[in-house]
């Protein structure tokens, strides 16, 4: 089953809301502040692609991958500041 793009934005700011523990009085992304709806489309354009993979060769068709725990880095720069301590 293939999930529609609505469907994958509203996922990852699911996720998005779990991990900064923030927006929970928001339901849809599109009322996100601007910074979030940019990182939620991020994860949308990474969808189906492998984010860690730092360079590829085509001769012998070699991989390097980046050492990825988590949310992507370009993501988490956008995240950390949204959020909220947990105590």
């Amino acid at each position: 089953m293939t999930l529609t793009p609505e469907q994958l934005r509203q996922g990852y700011f699911d996720a998005i809301k779990a991990f900064t523990n923030n927006f929970n009085d928001i339901e849809v992304p599109d009322r996100a502040p601007l910074p979030i709806q940019i990182a939620v489309e991020k994860m949308v354009s990474y969808s189906g692609n492998d984010a860690t993979i730092k360079s590829e060769s085509i001769s012998d068709l070699s991989q390097t991958f980046h050492d990825v725990e988590g949310w992507p880095n370009d993501i988490r720069t956008i995240l950390y500041p949204y959020c909220k301590v947990r105590f």
